[in-house]
């Protein structure tokens, strides 16, 4: 590939203006014309090509996941003064390559399987009905009194993090998602990365408490592991936590919010669903098609390479775009259409591909799923409040979701 057309591609893409914001599939689409891959800023890459995509995420020598949660953007030396004594910078087992990854990713497994699930569904079912009786008789915020709150409770009662303890474990969450993702001022990643220390201390006091008195939850689990030598250290299961509570909820949340918006623009989706609640897991493969939560996951370059003719030098970020899959026209028919009736395997990457493919995927599904069945029978006139615009949160190449969704409804 000629120097030009590298120049040419990497003028496509800004993930950090309001344009990308709203709509990153039009930039996805602009960049997929001219390359797979596309040089964003010195050092960083973005892969939009499928194929180009695949091979990157089975490669794991060349294409690490270890560094995944490190952040995007620099951080202070004060900062880094701050997470140094942290475990901010310990890599996930979750991050590492086969067999430790699939050594730890099979115990915690044992809370995903199908049975587990099944046991599952009725205290799911049980939260979304209590939530909607939450709601206000003229009105709701979608987002936040039902999307956020529904997996965020489902998760922590899987992780066994106390219901008094939600809000507090949430906020810690997001200073540390910020971190992750979002070009902070000094002074605001700094009191972020002081929170880290707070989020730490709790998960390792938890750890100590179920030692003490375990409880039918994940963390007595990994906590016995630990201490009886067990293929993760108490640090492995306070990252892995963070991590399992952080993508637990934030993609559930925002495939709930994303797909119903996408219902609720077009009267006739949300009417049909209304009158055949079989379209519902339909619907929920096509939120995940044409609007990912998920947008795409970071991998580091370990050597010098090549992809699609644009070379790579080691030490750069690649962003591996698997919300771009979706919406490949040359492996979806008319990818840029919300539909219905689509058969067949899914046609996304919205839980990523190969041994990193997201362990919640059963969950997020089931989820979305008992979510939408339930608003359906509880809340079938349901209508976005009228002249709401909606709008998005940066998230750059890694998530995607809106910034609220009030609805309101007739009888």
């Amino acid at each position: 590939m000629s120097e030009q057309n590298v120049t040419v591609a990497s003028a496509v893409i800004d993930p950090q203006s309001a344009e990308f914001v709203e709509n990153p599939y039009d930039a996805y689409a602009r960049a997929r014309t001219a390359t797979p891959v596309i040089r964003v800023s010195d050092g960083v890459y973005a892969v939009i090509g499928r194929e180009e995509m695949k091979a990157v995420l089975r490669d794991h020598a060349r294409f690490s996941s270890r560094r995944n949660l490190g952040g995007v953007f620099p951080l202070t030396a004060e900062t880094q003064e701050v997470l140094k004594e942290t475990l901010f910078f310990h890599t996930a087992l979750f991050n590492m390559e086969p067999p430790r990854q699939t050594e730890f990713r099979n115990l915690v497994g044992e809370a995903f399987t199908p049975r587990n699930l099944r046991k599952l569904e009725p205290a799911v079912r049980s939260v979304a009905e209590e939530l909607i009786r939450g709601f206000a008789t003229d009105g709701a915020d979608l987002l936040t009194q039902y999307a956020y709150p529904l997996p965020m409770r489902v998760i922590c009662d899987i992780i066994g993090v106390p219901r008094a303890d939600h809000a507090m474990v949430k906020e810690w969450n997001n200073a540390w998602m910020a971190l992750q993702v979002l070009p902070l001022e000094p002074a605001q990643q700094l009191a972020m990365a002081r929170t880290v220390v707070d989020y730490e201390n709790y998960f390792r006091d938890l750890i100590a408490e179920r030692r003490r008195d375990p409880a039918d939850d994940l963390v007595s689990h990994l906590a016995a592991t630990a201490q009886a030598g067990g293929p993760c250290t108490v640090e492995d299961v306070i990252v892995a936590m963070r991590v399992m509570l952080a993508a637990g909820h934030e993609t559930a949340t925002n495939l709930i919010g994303n797909t119903a918006a996408h219902l609720l623009t077009d009267r006739s989706r949300w009417e049909a669903i209304v009158g055949d609640e079989s379209l519902i897991p339909a619907v929920v493969e096509e939120g995940l098609r044409f609007d990912s939560s998920v947008q795409g996951v970071p991998r580091t370059v370990m050597e010098d390479v090549t992809i699609a003719g644009v070379d790579i030098p080691a030490g750069s970020q690649l962003q591996v775009v698997l919300a771009a899959a979706g919406r490949d026209p040359a492996w979806v028919d008319d990818p840029d259409t919300f539909r219905l009736d689509r058969d067949g395997p899914p046609r996304h990457h919205g839980f990523g591909h190969g041994v990193h493919f997201c362990i919640g995927a059963p969950l997020a599904r089931l989820e979305a799923k008992v979510a939408f069945e339930t608003l359906v029978r509880e809340l079938p006139g349901l209508v976005i409040k009228p002249g709401h615009q909606l709008a998005h949160l940066p998230g750059g190449f890694t998530f995607r979701g809106l910034t609220e969704l009030p609805v309101t409804w007739s009888p």
